[in-house]
């Protein structure tokens, strides 16, 4: 550091915290976005889940109503079970893809539209890749007054698991748990989308700052190399030069420099030196040599 020339120690001093607030601005800029960002997605979260949740607890109040004539009605138990099996059966929605199932309280599956070869078959055991036992939690939900189980499962258009939420209550009458679900990797579909605006953003952001600070780091530059030269190297080089005449004797040199700053205080102690050895060469000039 005490290498360099005053303009690049001035250079230094004025750029480098320039080049920090950058830094810093866009650090505090890229977090506060961030930050916001990530609590409007986990509200477009929280909203879309609570709209999928609304709509699967609509179809099982639907089916409920459906299959409740069934229940006053009906007194012989067996032809009730297979007459509300027709009805769940029958029961479709979102273009066909939504439908009903149906287990007892030991897993055994009555009712599953897409693949009837399973009823009649124990799924208590079944599970997804997390290890979640899907059947068993819907079953404690359906018996605990209703509620929803999330577990990963295989979705044929995308050839993975993806989320899928479901909604089970209770039907006493037959011992069973009803109830029905659908993929909810829309959501996520949703998230990831709006997660990829926000980086875009701050990359547009952070591509903005790095502009701006720049071209004010080049303004800085240009207007520090100005001042340098102009307020500081060209009257201290006059001083310097003016230091140098007189140690070469030269005492006529005109001191120019003029201001209030440290180096008017130079100048003017360089031109009481001049005076004080202008007084002295003159003595010794009319001394009298032996």
């Amino acid at each position: 550091m005490k290498n360099l020339k005053i303009k690049h120690k001035t250079l230094l001093l004025t750029s480098i915290p320039l080049i920090l607030t950058v830094v810093a601005l866009m650090m505090v800029s890229t977090f506060q976005m961030r930050t916001l960002a990530m609590q409007e997605v986990e509200q477009i979260r929280n909203t879309m889940v609570a709209s999928k949740q609304e709509s699967l607890k609509n179809y099982m109040e639907v089916t409920q109503t459906v299959i409740n004539p069934i229940l006053k009605v009906e007194k012989n138990i067996d032809v009730a079970k297979e007459k509300v099996k027709r009805v769940l059966r029958a029961i479709s929605y979102g273009r066909g893809d939504g439908y009903i199932f149906a287990y007892d309280y030991s897993g055994v599956n009555i009712v599953l539209p897409p693949k009837p070869e399973l009823e009649g078959k124990n799924l208590i055991n079944l599970a997804d890749i997390n290890g979640v036992r899907l059947i068993e939690d819907l079953i404690t939900a359906a018996r605990n007054g209703g509620g929803y189980v999330s577990y990963l499962w295989d979705k044929p258009s995308k050839r993975r698991e993806v989320p899928k939420l479901s909604y089970a209550i209770d039907l006493k009458e037959f011992g069973w748990m009803i109830g029905t679900g659908f993929y909810i990797d829309d959501i996520d579909d949703v998230i990831l989308k709006k997660q990829q605006e926000v980086d875009e953003k701050i990359r547009a952001t952070m591509v903005l700052s790095l502009s701006v600070g720049a071209v004010l780091l080049v303004l800085v530059i240009i207007i520090n190399i100005w001042f340098s030269n102009r307020a500081l190297v060209k009257p201290i080089r006059e001083l310097a030069e003016s230091a140098r005449q007189m140690s070469l004797g030269k005492m006529d040199t005109v001191i120019t420099v003029n201001s209030k700053d440290e180096i008017g205080e130079l100048a003017d102690a360089i031109g009481r030196m001049q005076k004080s050895l202008k007084v002295i060469f003159k003595k010794l000039k009319n001394t009298p040599r032996d």
